[in-house]
């Protein structure tokens, strides 16, 4: 089934008197969403025993949660260090992903750097897919990292990156984050056809079973000349996308994504949005 949820707390969760993140099922059951998403960007600090007591919170309201592993997470670096920390950042996002009981971690791929794009390209899948034998020696062989698609022209993460690296395993699926595609391709996402061009290339890429069921991250994000800038609200009328097209083509293809709303502040309210816009179609 198709689920939607914010990617972190919304400023109405803290507005409303709430502090922390085992609070946050139940504020989500009460405003009828589906699913969180809890980020380790900046380090994976949180205890095993708070992950577990997470968990327990977020199975109890049938919320489900996935999280987002560590900015730092360089898989094209020259430095052959910073690949090992990468790797070790998946692994510890993992170790606490199954604490909380889910099952989908995302990750930034890394950058081109100074290097010729082909030699970082080459670099990242090389670096994940050791990344994933690890994963698998270490017994994490049910759990998806969702590769993503970036926003800036120098990030490794356009479509056609996302969906070459999500060919290294079965494990790997997408983590197609509209508003990066939107910024870094100028503003690109306007109607349908533009998204079902997206949908069409990952159905012929990586098949029905990781297009039907990838990972969505969505929101409106100011761009530039080198791509995104700003993570904007639903409320802004400058920058896309839009979701509504969005939601038209995933309707009519029946696809069942997970769609996390990345808004600046406003999360719950947009996915909530998206959820309501989503299912008054016919």
């Amino acid at each position: 089934m198709i689920k939607f949820g914010p990617s972190g707390s919304s400023n109405s969760f803290f507005d409303e008197g709430y502090k922390t993140t085992v609070e946050m099922p139940k504020w989500l059951a009460g405003r009828g969403l589906d699913i969180f998403e809890y980020s380790f960007g900046q380090g994976v600090r949180l205890s095993s025993e708070t992950a577990t007591q997470m968990g327990e919170t977020f199975k109890a309201e049938n919320i489900e949660i996935s999280v987002h592993a560590p900015y730092f997470i360089s898989f094209g670096s020259d430095n052959e260090e910073i690949v090992l920390k990468s790797t070790e950042y998946i692994i510890q996002s993992l170790k606490k992903l199954r604490c909380f009981g889910g099952q989908r971690c995302v990750f930034h791929p890394g950058s081109e750097g100074k290097q010729p794009r082909k030699d970082a390209m080459l670099k990242i899948m090389n670096a994940i897919e050791h990344t994933v034998e690890i994963k698998n020696q270490m017994g994490y062989q049910d759990m998806l990292i969702c590769a993503e698609t970036m926003g800036k022209h120098a990030q490794i993460g356009t479509v056609d990156e996302i969906l070459e690296i999500c060919k290294i395993d079965e494990s790997i699926y997408p983590c197609m984050d509209f508003g990066h595609i939107n910024s870094r391709e100028g503003g690109s996402l306007k109607t349908s056809d533009d998204f079902k061009r997206i949908i069409d290339k990952m159905l012929d890429s990586i098949g029905e079973e990781k297009t039907k069921n990838m990972h969505v991250h969505f929101s409106k994000i100011q761009y530039g000349p080198k791509g995104e800038l700003k993570h904007l609200t639903f409320a802004d009328t400058e920058y896309g996308p839009e979701f509504e097209p969005l939601a038209r083509v995933l309707f009519d293809y029946k696809l069942t994504p997970h769609i996390l709303s990345e808004s600046n502040g406003t999360q719950a309210e947009d996915a909530k949005f998206m959820k309501n816009y989503y299912w008054s179609l016919k």
